[in-house]
């Protein structure tokens, strides 16, 4: 007999917030794959496609799952919550959830748990009736107190347990500046972890701060999640894909073996550039979509964050990188400390001169847990404000704002827009049916605005 007759996972969504609608759910369907076989009835609620969750709230509904994962949805947890009857278990969990589980008991007293980090083995025990008190990674109401279960150790991903998506409801498509460009996307983890220690980086650590070692899933396992994958489109969310080579080595010849034909995106380091004939199986084998963090166009800067290269060797790997056709997307910090505006001017030129294909700006962002805490406790001018960006007197949120749009229109100009056009075509990234119309769409509204 089961404990539980019938789980709902929710993943919350707050009106006016971006609907990111290519995003899968991944971690809550990692939760309902590990709960399949030990509740009676599962089903997963994506509220920026479902608004109406109450539905599947009625009946025999006894167990409610909420992941909680950026700060923004914090929000949206509470006004769901003040709708979940009472009588429901109701359990917390995710990166944001993890951080912040004193703040989200005190604000939310109707959550019976929280998990801790890595929530896949906790739901299974907590399904199968094993007493909270001997489950590692929880915090849970014991009365009108809270108790806090020892810190479970990292895990690694199972190489036998994917994603529940028999459970979606919609589709989840590329989309570009909100156009349909003709392709289901799908999200899929091969790997937990990253050997580098980026100081800004939260990513490479779990929500407490504490370091996870890389480890990846066997080729094999990767290719048999494949192949249950119906999307035309797959992104890899790894922290770093590429660590162990000779793993993506095998992966790319499996792929072709098994006559997949999909295609890729991924985010790996710049270092991939010491093995060309790696880059070469990975576009053979459908890697389209390379992105790399390359943070700020200035050497101190690279040094001071620990990202383990400078701008030459950024260089250079561009100049091997974009001898294959991959389209290729950077990533920049506007607001490193220590940076000024001439600084971050110079990010859009160097973005030309090492030919990225499109880039992102982000605010630097830290965490509480985050070593950038003490970075900016002994830097005098610069603050955290109440988003967790990192500012400073000069430059504020206002400012940065600014400069990024500055920065964007240097970069974005209509020759810059077309020549993404025609890279986008020629890997096939999007069809003529839907794709070039968006695009074009786009690069008449990018000339309006410059012109005016």
């Amino acid at each position: 007999m089961v404990k539980y007759n019938h789980a709902v996972c929710v993943f919350p969504y707050e009106e006016g917030h971006a609907k990111k609608e290519y995003a899968p759910p991944l971690g809550l369907e990692y939760i309902a794959a590990s709960m399949e076989g030990s509740v009676g009835d599962i089903t997963l609620v994506d509220m920026r496609f479902n608004r109406n969750f109450m539905q599947y709230l009625m009946g025999d509904t006894d167990l409610v799952c909420i992941s909680v994962n950026w700060p923004r949805e914090k929000a949206a947890l509470g006004a769901l919550i003040d709708r979940i009857p009472r009588d429901k278990t109701l359990v917390v969990g995710g990166r944001t959830a993890t951080i912040y589980v004193e703040e989200l008991f005190q604000d939310y007293p109707a959550i019976d748990v929280i998990v801790r980090g890595d929530g896949e083995e906790i739901i299974r025990e907590l399904v199968e009736d094993v007493a909270v008190e001997d489950i590692t990674g929880i915090s849970y109401k014991n009365g009108t107190k809270v108790i806090h279960n020892p810190s479970r150790k990292l895990t690694s991903l199972s190489d036998t347990i994917f994603p529940l998506r028999k459970l979606r409801r919609n589709k989840y498509r590329l989309s570009f500046k909100g156009m349909y460009l003709g392709y289901n996307i799908d999200f899929m983890a091969t790997s937990r972890g990253c050997p580098f220690s980026c100081k800004f980086c939260t990513f490479s650590k779990n929500p407490l701060g504490e370091k996870r070692p890389w480890s990846g899933r066997s080729p094999e396992s990767v290719i048999a999640e494949l192949k249950t994958i119906e999307a035309e489109m797959i992104m890899f969310v790894d922290d770093n894909f590429a660590v162990d080579l000779e793993r993506v080595e095998q992966i790319c010849h499996l792929i072709q073996e098994e006559g997949i034909r999909k295609l890729f995106m991924l985010t790996l380091r710049l270092e991939i550039c010491e093995r060309p004939d790696i880059l070469k199986k990975m576009y053979e084998a459908g890697f389209r979509i390379l992105s790399f963090g390359i943070e700020s166009a200035k050497d101190k800067t690279l040094k001071e964050i620990n990202k383990g290269f400078d701008i030459s060797y950024v260089r250079k790997a561009f100049q091997i990188i974009t001898k294959y056709n991959f389209h290729i997307h950077s990533f920049f910090i506007v607001g490193n400390i220590g940076e000024n505006e001439e600084d971050m001017m110079k990010i859009s030129g160097f973005a030309k001169e090492i030919g990225t294909d499109t880039m992102d700006l982000s605010i630097l962002r830290t965490e509480k847990y985050s070593p950038l805490n003490a970075v900016i406790k002994d830097t005098n001018g610069y603050y955290i404000g109440a988003d967790n960006g990192i500012y400073s007197q000069k430059y504020g949120k206002k400012e940065l704002k600014r400069i990024r749009k500055r920065i964007y229109k240097r970069f974005y100009t209509p020759l810059q827009c077309l020549k993404i056009a025609r890279k986008t075509y020629s890997i096939g990234l999007f069809r003529l049916n839907s794709g070039i119309k968006g695009m074009l769409v786009y690069l008449f509204r990018s000339l309006m605005r410059r012109n005016s």
